[in-house]
């Protein structure tokens, strides 16, 4: 087992080593949490240290907190105690090497930070680097799947428990924090973002409500939208659970929602653009309502909640074999509230793999009292 990781992870290094070549780039500095546990197997905490690559070495700088993690959880990596931050190790290593230009990850670093970095690399170049790990990443492993598979299984067990728990009077609140027990009761490692969103009548036509002491009263519908962290991979889902037989108003809206998510499911494939999918989808709900979603109509999960690749009617990339995305259309009406579906898919050849296989006929998500 620890074999087969150590391999994985140094075939996902020498990729990234490729890409500095073909970048002429001498190094790259790796600050973001998450692309750093990519490449080691070490999660650690926002604080723990950086990455730097060369083509010849694998460095970790941390401090003194975090040296025996280190040393202990990777392979391959040769460790330095810092005393001073990175920039003076850096420094050394720049010479030592005669690392001219090296990259920095510009969406991953302060401004003080970068900063300090010129300080001691006054003689090397900076390089501004976007998204070069993330694009890797966004191919899903065999291992990773499982894991986000493992992520979602925990989110939806919850989902069926929150179906016989929630109740008229109770505040939205409550239920998040039943959702949080309960997934983190069958294994989950934390939740995926917080707050968790459960946002009762009126509220769920904000996109991002939270959750607050409004409490649930009958003929509610009730939008959930959460997901938890497992083996550092994370689930997304959202459902709508209606207390109460429906309204005309309310089936109409969540048909239509259901009938897009269709829709946009069926057109999820390897090659298709992504732009091309929310545009079909936006089109055929605007005849319907002008109050539908004006977020992306998806986006792509795996050690981040919201990773490439995006799906968005203004991207102009295409969806790959191995990405992990969500499809969640969603018709938001001021005043009213609203309805998002979402369910997370593998995108294959052929088409897509449903993920997420948590109850969604309006049947199903009805609690009558």
């Amino acid at each position: 087992m620890l074999k087969n990781k150590n391999k994985l992870l140094y075939q996902r290094i020498k990729k990234v080593k490729a890409s500095l070549k073909e970048k002429k780039l001498d190094a790259l500095i790796i600050s973001s949490l998450h692309n750093r546990y990519y490449l080691t197997g070490w999660l650690g905490d926002e604080d723990s240290g950086f990455v730097l690559l060369t083509p010849s070495d694998s460095y970790i700088i941390t401090d003194s907190r975090y040296t025996e993690h280190a040393m202990k959880e990777t392979s391959g990596f040769e460790v330095i105690e810092t005393r001073e931050g990175i920039g003076p190790s850096l420094k050394d290593i720049a010479a030592q090497q005669k690392l001219k230009k090296v990259g920095y990850e510009s969406r991953h670093i302060s401004v003080y930070s970068l900063c300090r970095l010129k300080k001691y690399l006054a003689s090397t170049k900076l390089v501004a680097t976007s998204f070069l790990i993330e694009e890797l990443r966004s191919i899903k492993e065999p291992i990773e799947l499982d894991f986000i598979k493992g992520a979602v299984n925990i989110a939806e067990g919850s989902f069926k428990h929150i179906l016989g728990f929630i109740k008229v009077g109770m505040k939205e609140e409550e239920i998040a924090w039943e959702l949080e027990k309960k997934m983190k009761e069958n294994g989950a490692k934390a939740l995926a973002w917080e707050p968790i969103i459960v946002a009762t009548g009126a509220n769920s036509s904000m996109v991002h409500w939270g959750a607050s002491d409004s409490k649930v009263k009958e003929g509610n519908q009730v939008l959930l939208d959460y997901g938890c962290s497992y083996r550092g991979y994370v689930s997304d889902i959202s459902r709508v659970v209606f207390i109460g037989k429906p309204s005309k108003k309310q089936k109409k809206i969540y048909d239509l929602v259901l009938d897009a998510q269709e829709l946009a499911l069926s057109l999820v494939k390897a090659g298709r653009g992504v732009s091309t999918i929310d545009k079909k989808v936006r089109n055929f709900l605007e005849k319907h309502t002008k109050y539908y979603y004006r977020h992306a109509l998806g986006h792509g999960v795996g050690l981040e909640v919201h990773e490439l690749p995006y799906v968005n009617i203004s991207r102009k990339n295409k969806l790959a074999v191995g990405n992990v995305i969500t499809i969640e259309p969603g018709i938001y009406i001021p005043g009213w509230g609203g309805v998002r579906i979402e369910d997370m898919v593998l995108v294959t050849k052929e088409g897509c793999k449903l993920l997420t296989k948590a109850p969604k006929k309006i049947e199903d998500v009805t609690i009558l009292s």
